[in-house]
């Protein structure tokens, strides 16, 4: 387990395919992920047991300090070769958020990735509405590099995206 200030990263177990399955079809939190669709507990099953498999992807359990499960933090597309990767959070426990979690569970990422993987860019997509989201990005380093114009349509409108990325030399 990794060990934050105010949370515990860890990897995925078969089990949380369960507790993933629930939060995956979370209508309200979804809004700002890309996840249209209703999904059903074999697609869990099958997303745990891609993050043990696959190279270029990995998943973490973000834990509270009562160790119970609150949400992930997803790396994916790691380009070894290249040493960068794309990063994603959410804090699927409503009850848990806007308590600084989520900011201690990005900067252990980030530790993590770029001190543990040696990365040296980390980029993410960010729907350019979530500013709660931008906000976090902005505070650990992350600088906007472009706008992809209407990227989703959401409640009856299109919103674009923010491409964002943080590089190793600007620290944590």
């Amino acid at each position: 387990m990794i060990k934050g200030e105010k949370v515990y990263l860890r990897a995925l177990e078969l089990e949380d395919a369960r507790i993933i399955s629930a939060w995956l079809n979370d209508r309200e939190t979804n809004r700002n992920l890309d996840i249209i669709y209703p999904l059903s507990k074999r697609y869990a099953d099958s997303y745990v047991l891609e993050a043990d498999e696959d190279r270029s992807k990995k998943i973490f359990m973000i834990m509270n300090m009562e160790l119970k499960p609150i949400g992930l933090v997803v790396i994916s597309e790691i380009k070894w070769e290249y040493r960068n990767c794309e990063i994603g959070i959410v804090i699927y426990d409503k009850s848990q958020r806007r308590k600084g979690l989520a900011k201690d569970a990005m900067k252990e990422a980030l530790n993590f990735i770029f001190n543990e993987m040696n990365m040296h860019l980390v980029h993410l997509k960010v729907m350019e509405d979530n500013e709660a989201a931008i906000n976090l990005y902005k505070s650990l380093g992350f600088q906007v590099e472009g706008v992809l114009k209407d990227r989703y349509f959401k409640n009856g409108r299109y919103i674009n995206v923010l491409s964002m990325s943080k590089i190793t030399e600007g620290g944590i």
